[in-house]
């Protein structure tokens, strides 16, 4: 085969690469290592013809033929015919990977154990990795019960401290490594040992930090892509690739989810120094991110079986499990507690004569809800401070820079003197800061505090010198001492959590922006009525909540009763009617307590903002409505939108509603046609800040339209422009829309004349960034 000439220069392999150490690790090209471990070998197939690409040098010892002689040949010269039809059989599977390991036998093999086959598809080759058979490790049956064992003492754990302690046990009585301990990795990439077990001969790690440098970025990376791996002994001499390029491609092989890996140069001189022989782990993975580590470490070589490792990676995922379920726990009694304090604002949220009053009133809630030693509202030119916070003179200046540097709909840090020029001398009461506006214009926001919190910190060896000098070799090796090494952390506060960002967020949603919201429009009385619907919110959820079941049961019931009549009494045309008329009545009863609800939960059902294609929205939508659209008989011309940062769940939303009362209110006597395209709103573009422009999507319709005089009026609540008689609904739909596009910092506004239809215009600001949780 020809290799392409115009690809890239391909990186050396891993044991070729010249002067790697320490001040390049990270750009290690740890997945193309060009060798693997000699405790097995590999053979890297093209298929479907299953021609041999590529040997590791170590297959002439097991054949009694030079590596290189398996170039280009058939698997067949390899493996035993049997063994041949099992590897034929596994890859006519959807997911050979779910048999593995398979049992194997090389050609000129006629009895015995075999090998172990384990199979994986990558980079278009055929990866086949062999490790011999010996029988020795633990059955399946026995690993099964290990496991078992640690689900049962996961599930009976109630805390993340007692989780990791039956795991690193269950690991360790497993496996027999001499040391098992639970890793966990840090915001900023430096790592902690959480849990340990470990023989008595061991040193302890327990509470010990890391480095980020100890585990580089792209080996995090690649123990998310392949959650296992294995050096049974460090003192290894790797058994190259032969060849270790690709024909097709000129690049090296990779090996990103082999087993049996050649590990980094680097790593194996870390092992020494720490001095250990052999090293498993099994990583940890939440929501798709590397959480920690399950690793195994011993003085001596050890060999754990294909079961064994399985085992430790099931391990893993019960732990990672058990976390997310203590997770839950956790946020679901903080949002009791959020909920109570929310409820307890909510029902004093009018009888206060502005927002700030309200922040005295019920600064303690405020501070409860994230944790915070002090807060500050600064609104409509006033600055209302309670419990501590720094002095006046110097929170004027932390305010104008906040409101300079804010950024989205958050800002938060727990080292506030690493941002703010005069972070430094606020230090005892600010040195975390979470800061939510409560204005687009940033003109109003609310700030929370925390103070100081000096901690020492515990690293596995001083972090400044995670390296030792460079040698005769020119290189700069691992660090060589482990020993506790203290660090005083000073100028930090207790770091915010996620959920307690997000906290701030609804809190600010629910209650201060109401309340903030509510002093404008008692300035501009003729809004104050129309506002005041948000601090029903919550009773509407409840309510409807309540109601939505007695609605249903009237329509149970009703089907009921017509069984229960008498046929000659319920062919009667008047109880006909009067049975039709309570299921009538029920149904729209239930719609509209569906809609309440829909609408008192915009706010809190919200979703983070991430980028979305409207193409792909609108298109989803029409898939949704495709039935009602082909009994329309309705025509859709849509044309390219743009991609925006938004809820993608409430502007599906959006669409939903308008192109629903489109189809709804089209005209008897004409095709109904609806448009969908981008276009432009002079009033939108005025209401913007000027660092921000707006994008309108218009929807147009050529339905029956309205009263160009009721266009104010239509997003309000139970508002209903046509009768219910003839047009289902509840009036709220409209109501929903506004509010999404509100939340999101937009407008929209409706066009429409009597008997040729109407068009919708929403804007949405386009932003550099949004908050991750809105």
């Amino acid at each position: 085969m020809t290799v392409a000439k115009d690809l890239p220069e391909a990186p050396l392999p891993l044991h070729q690469q010249p002067g790697v150490d320490l001040t390049n690790c990270d750009r290690e090209p740890i997945h193309i290592p060009g060798s693997i471990q000699p405790h097995g070998m590999i053979c890297v197939l093209a298929e479907p013809e299953l021609t041999i690409r590529s040997v590791s040098a170590n297959m002439a010892e097991a054949t009694g033929r030079p590596a290189a002689a398996f170039g280009g040949e058939p698997v067949d010269c390899l493996l035993h015919d049997e063994s041949v039809a099992v590897l034929r059989e596994a890859l006519r599977q959807p997911d050979p990977t779910h048999g593995n390991p398979y049992t194997l036998h090389l050609r000129h093999e006629q009895a015995g154990p075999g090998w172990n086959g384990v199979l994986h598809r990558h980079d278009g080759l055929l990866l086949l990795e062999l490790e011999r058979n010996d029988g020795v490790g633990p059955s399946y049956r026995a690993c099964f019960d290990h496991v078992r064992a640690l689900t049962q003492r996961l599930q009976a754990s109630r805390s993340l401290a007692d989780a990791c302690a039956a795991t690193v046990a269950e690991v360790r009585r497993m496996t027999g490594y001499a040391f098992v301990m639970v890793y966990r990795f840090l915001p900023d990439a430096a790592g902690q040992v959480i849990a340990e077990d470990r023989a008595e001969n061991m040193p302890s790690y327990i509470g010990l930090h890391f480095p980020a440098s100890d585990i580089p970025a792209q080996a995090r990376a690649l123990y998310v892509r392949n959650p296992s791996r294995n050096i049974p002994d460090a003192a290894y001499e790797p058994s190259p690739l032969v060849p270790e390029t690709d024909s097709r491609t000129g690049r090296p092989i990779d090996l990103s989810q082999a087993a049996l890996r050649s590990v980094s140069p680097i790593h194996v001189e870390y092992l020494f120094n720490m001095g250990m022989r052999a090293s498993m782990s099994a990583s940890i993975i939440r929501d798709g991110q590397l959480w920690g580590l399950i690793s195994c470490m011993d003085r001596v070589p050890r060999y754990p079986s294909y079961e064994v490792r399985q085992a430790c990676e099931l391990m893993a995922h019960a732990l990672a499990w058990q976390i997310g379920v203590l997770a839950e726990v956790d946020a679901a009694h903080y949002r009791l507690r959020l909920q109570t304090l929310q409820t307890r604002l909510a029902l004093d949220m009018g009888t206060a004569p502005d927002a700030h009053a309200v922040l005295r009133q019920h600064s303690p809630a405020l501070l409860e809800a994230v944790d915070a030693s002090g807060a500050v509202l600064w609104a409509a030119g006033a600055v209302t401070p309670v419990g501590r916070v720094p002095a006046e003179k110097e929170l004027e200046g932390l305010l104008a820079w906040v409101g300079r540097s804010m950024r989205g709909e958050i800002f938060h840090t727990d080292n506030l003197s690493a941002d703010y020029p005069g972070g430094a001398a606020l230090a005892a009461e600010a040195s975390g800061l979470l800061a939510v506006p409560l204005s687009r214009s940033g003109g109003d926001m609310m700030l929370w505090f925390r103070p100081e919190l000096p901690r020492t910190v515990q690293w596995g060896g001083d972090p400044n010198k995670a390296a030792s000098p460079q040698d005769a070799d020119g290189r700069i090796h691992p660090r060589k001492s482990f020993a506790a090494w203290a660090e005083q952390l000073r100028g930090r506060s207790r770091p915010w959590e996620a959920y307690e960002i997000s906290a701030a967020m609804e809190f600010r949603d629910v209650t201060v922006d109401a309340i903030v919201r509510r002093a404008a429009e008692l300035e501009r009385s003729n809004a104050a009525i129309r506002r005041s619907a948000e601090q029903l919110e919550t009773f509407v959820h409840v309510a409807s909540h309540d109601l939505l079941e007695p609605a249903r049961q009237v329509e149970t019931l009703t089907g009921i009763l017509r069984t229960m009549i008498p046929a000659e009494i319920a062919a009667d045309e008047d109880t006909q009617e009067v049975m039709d008329g309570i299921r009538g009545v029920s149904g729209r009863l239930r719609r509209m307590i569906g809609d309440l609800s829909d609408y008192s939960q915009v706010g809190r059902e919200a979703q983070p903002f991430e980028p979305a294609d409207l193409d792909e929205v609108l298109h989803e939508v029409r898939e949704m409505l495709a039935r009602p659209i082909a009994e329309a008989k309705a025509r859709i011309v849509a044309e390219s939108l743009p991609t925006v940062v938004c809820d993608k769940r409430q502007i599906r939303h959006v669409f939903l509603n308008l192109l629903s009362n489109a189809l709804k209110y089209r005209s008897p006597t004409r095709q109904s046609v609806i448009r969908v395209f981008e276009g432009s709103d002079p009033a939108a573009a005025g209401a913007a800040p000027d660092a921000e422009r707006m994008v309108t999507i218009c929807v147009e319709d050529n339905g029956i339209g309205f009263d160009p005089g009721q266009a104010d009026g239509i997003f309000e609540p139970f508002r209903r422009l046509h009768g219910s008689t003839r047009y289902e609904g509840s009036g709220v739909g409209l109501a929903i829309c506004r509010k999404v596009i509100e939340r999101h910092g937009g407008t929209i506004r409706a066009d429409a004349q009597e008997g040729q239809g109407a068009t919708f215009h929403f804007a949405l600001p386009v932003r550099g960034s949004y908050p991750s949780n809105a």
